[in-house]
């Protein structure tokens, strides 16, 4: 995903996110409470209704009020005079109701109680004409409780009944259904003494009637109830209350509206909502003489409601929407701006890094961005400067480290000279040969240790040098590696015999058996390992082991264990930096100069392998090489690599190029020409090989001696290529043949003549050996002239051409 993409994406979420978030934890709250108004609002309406029925009620206040207000209550009550006097009474104030209470409908019973509360007189509307008339029967007389609070009222005081729901009434006259009563009591005012209505006042002053009575006045609810419409009224047992009509006994409106009974049981203001979207709003809102609440239901227009909703959503998705467009326009305005700075940024730095030069960046807007536009050119011209004096200094150092390298090798080159001369006299007076005391032999001994540890030294100088100075050749060859190992042992078994270590070989049955690579870094790496193995460990053992693949799939690794002082873990990476030792004590105690795994680590890394090391303190160390099986020649230069083809080699190693040798032109050099060329001198005896050097140098050539194999292999390795090899013969004629056979054995060597010098007495034993064509026999004493004679044959005439031998 691109930059541009990541920051469009970056400045959407959280541009957006709160926006969403806020509109999806605002807006149902906003719905909610807006349809709570709306049912708010429904109920204000309603009780506004009803409150027109308060008001309905308290002007029938002042009406019984008016009625308690009795022009002859004795008469009318039936507590003072005759019967026609009562009756005549009762007749006058029942035309005088008729007259005031004619059009008051609602008004459909009036009743006049005695002090005790038993009924006196009575008066009833009928119900087809209206008029007031005294019935046969007296009315259903209000609840007990209720006419003795009436008649404890102070005067004036008008009390007010609960809704009485009478279904037995309702069925002979529906206007009986829903009904409440008004009390208030006759009489009881303070009057003068001696008035005609003072019946208990005294001459001495005022006083206080006592209650003559109370007058109730019967209200039909029901027919105001009929002015309200769209209202249903239902009682608390689910039965409708229909004003005008009988009442049904069945809970119908828990059938027509389900889940309303469950409304009833909590007793609240509810919303009822049905299946098509129908809503009705359900208010407790009477209560009745049996203690349950008259419920009274409206339906609910949902439709403004649900206008304001859509509306309300449209506008807000509408915002939303624009504030998206909004939010993308900037976050994509912010991102090209974004990207831009980052690919002018990221192409600045690129140039900078790739060509070294300084970048200006001119960048405008704010001032922070100027600022940092200022910064990065400053950057840029430092590191540009940075750079350039480090190319310099790199450029020097590489050709300081060059001349270094150059120093070092010619330094080192010009004292293995001399030095292989004090070698083989020091190694000749130590032997019991020489008949030195002992005590001279023994100076000798140090001087030719000490010599073999400067050598050594030297040696590993000159291969550091040749590594850092990238003139390490790589000559490529198949290496059979159990001969490789045998000869390991072979050449390293008398050092191990002289501690008394044993040392083995264990194969993997699964290792390989020959790799492609270079065998002499390759023994040369495992020889390291075996002189570190054997200096370090004391007792115990050493095993030189043939890996199969590793962990990394590598397939062939060549490990040497052992049992001796082992390496701490901190100290396991400094052992392969140049001049290091785990610490000062190992180097003052077993000696060295540290440069044997520092070579061994840069030889395998051209073999393109590497070297791992597992060791703990006080238990002994395991070193292992992990090669490829066929090295890759990628990393290295073309011009320093060189196939061998050698007689060991399969077909699939003879398929490689190899290198044809190119034949030399006959030459007859003349006496003291043949500069150029070198020859290694391989004699014990001192006297011997002082004079058969001084009569080749006088000839023009270079020598290099030494006293015995090993010696003589790495002259042959660390030298050019050798134009001749003179060996004097050893103690036995078979070490002399095996001492060939060993050099032979080398591809590098096959090409070298080898002039053997002996007495006459060895040449038999010399030719039984079946040596090849190429070796010489040369008898001593030698002359001047013979070795003439040989050099004039071997170096001016075709190989096919050169005779056995020159006796």
């Amino acid at each position: 995903m691109k930059l541009r993409s990541l920051i469009l994406l970056f400045l959407l979420v959280f541009g957006l996110t709160p926006l969403i978030l806020a509109v999806m934890i605002n807006l149902p709250l906003v719905l909610d409470r807006t349809a709570l108004f709306y049912q708010k609002a429904y109920l204000q309406n309603l009780r506004a209704d009803f409150r027109d029925l308060d008001q309905h009620l308290a002007s029938r206040n002042e009406m019984i009020r008016l009625l308690a207000k009795l022009p002859e209550p004795g008469l009318i009550l039936g507590e003072a005079g005759d019967e026609n006097q009562t009756d005549l009474a009762r007749a006058r104030y029942t035309a005088w109701i008729n007259q005031i209470l004619g059009d008051q409908r609602d008004i459909i019973q009036i009743l006049f109680l005695g002090p005790d509360g038993g009924e006196r007189f009575w008066l009833t509307r009928d119900p087809k004409n209206g008029n007031w008339s005294p019935s046969a029967e007296p009315p259903q007389a209000p609840s007990g409780k209720f006419v003795d609070a009436g008649l404890r009222l102070q005067p004036g005081a008008v009390l007010v009944s609960r809704i009485r729901v009478d279904t037995g009434a309702s069925s002979a006259n529906p206007r009986q259904l829903m009904t409440l009563d008004l009390i208030g009591v006759i009489g009881g005012e303070t009057t003068a003494a001696g008035s005609p209505s003072g019946r208990a006042a005294t001459a001495a002053g005022p006083a206080t009637q006592q209650a003559l009575g109370a007058v109730v006045i019967t209200i039909d609810v029901g027919g105001l109830a009929q002015f309200y419409r769209d209202t249903l009224w239902v009682n608390a047992n689910g039965s409708y209350l229909r004003p005008g009509q009988a009442m049904g006994g069945e809970p119908q409106a828990f059938h027509d509206f389900p889940g309303l009974e469950d409304i009833f049981a909590e007793g609240k203001l509810a919303l009822w909502r049905g299946e098509r979207g129908a809503e009705m709003l359900w208010v407790p809102m009477f209560l009745t003489e049996a203690e349950v609440p008259l419920w009274v239901g409206r339906p609910v227009d949902p439709s403004p409601i649900a206008s304001f909703r859509n509306a309300l959503m449209l506008r807000v998705l509408s915002i939303i929407l624009l504030l998206i467009l909004v939010v993308l326009a900037l976050a994509r305005w912010s991102a090209n701006r974004v990207e831009r700075f980052g690919q002018e940024l990221a192409g600045g730095i690129g140039r900078v890094l790739r060509d070294g030069r300084a970048i200006h960046f001119r960048w405008k807007g704010p001032r922070e961005v100027r600022e940092l536009a200022e910064n990065l050119t400053a950057l840029s011209e430092s590191h540009a400067d940075f750079l350039r004096a480090g190319r310099e200094h790199t450029q020097e150092l590489e050709q300081s480290n060059r001349y270094k390298s150059e120093f070092l090798a010619n330094v080192s080159h010009e004292l293995r000279t001399p030095l292989n001369s004090i070698l083989l006299l020091s190694k000749m007076l130590s032997d019991a040969e020489a008949s030195l005391p002992p005590q001279q032999r023994r100076q000798a001994e140090v001087i030719h240790e000490a010599g073999r540890d400067l050598r050594t030294m030297i040696d590993n100088i000159l291969d550091i040098s040749r590594i850092e100075a990238g003139q390490i050749a790589v000559s490529l060859e198949w290496i059979e590696l159990q001969p490789l190992l045998d000869e390991l042992v072979g050449l390293m078994g008398p050092l191990f015999e002289d501690k008394g270590l044993p040392l083995s070989v264990e194969v993997a049955s699964e290792a390989p058996r020959r790799i492609y690579s270079d065998r002499e870094k390759v023994r040369q790496v495992l020889k390291n390992f075996l002189s570190n193995a054997v200096k370090f460990t004391d007792q115990g053992g050493v095993t030189i082991s043939l890996l199969g693949p590793g962990p990394d799939g590598c397939p062939l690794g060549i490990a040497v264990t052992d049992t001796g002082i082992g390496i701490p873990k901190d100290k396991q990476g400094i052992i392969f930096e140049a001049f290091q030792q785990a610490d000062g004590s190992t180097r003052r105690r077993y000696g060295g100069t540290g440069l044997g795994l520092s070579i061994s680590r840069e030889l395998a890394r051209i073999l393109g392998g590497r070297i791992e090391v597992d060791s703990t303190e006080g238990q002994g160390s395991r070193f292992t090489l992990w090669l490829p099986e066929e090295m890759d020649l990628s990393h290295l230069d073309g011009n320093r690599v060189v196939h061998e083809s050698a007689d060991r080699t399969t077909s699939s190693a003879a398929k490689r190029p190899q290198p044809e040798p190119e034949p030399s032109a006959p030459q007859t050099p003349a006496h003291g020409h043949w500069a150029g060329h070198w020859a290694l001198l391989v004699e014990r005896d001192v006297q011997a090989l002082v004079a058969m050097s001084t009569l080749l140098e006088d000839l023009g050539l270079r020598v290099c001696t030494a006293v015995d194999l090993d010696e003589a292999l790495e002259t042959l390795r660390e030298e050019e290529p050798c134009t001749l090899l003179f060996l004097a013969t050893l103690v036995s004629a078979r070490d002399t043949c095996d001492t060939i056979q060993a050099i032979g054995s080398d591809s590098r060597y096959t090409q070298v003549p080898v002039v053997v010098m002996g007495a006459a007495a060895d040449r038999l034993q010399f030719d039984a050996c079946g040596l090849p064509e190429a070796v010489r026999f040369l008898e001593k004493p030698v002359s001047r002239d013979r070795i003439e004679a040989l050099l004039e044959e071997l170096l001016g005439a075709r190989p096919g051409e050169r005779q056995r031998d020159l006796a």
